[in-house]
């Protein structure tokens, strides 16, 4: 039984990971898509989308680091 806790956990953990990265993904097409068609849409506009964009990947990364850290302490 705590297996199966622990795997859809695990899961859960994995499905909600990828769906940011999916909304990662989505938002930095959107900018791009935004500069190459939109004449209004500059790159001075796409600046701080695309800081928001970084930012939140360096917290995913930083999620992840806290992850495998937490793996790595179990697992000694």
């Amino acid at each position: 039984m705590i297996q199966d806790n622990e795997k859809e956990h695990l899961l859960k953990r994995v499905l909600n990971q990828k769906l940011y990265f999916s909304e990662i993904e989505e938002k930095l097409i959107r900018v791009t898509y935004s500069l190459i068609a939109d004449n209004v849409y500059t790159i001075d506009c796409a600046i701080p989308d695309l800081i928001k964009i970084i930012n939140l990947l360096e917290l995913e990364q930083q999620a992840i680091m806290l992850e495998i850290n937490r793996i790595l302490e179990l697992s000694d």
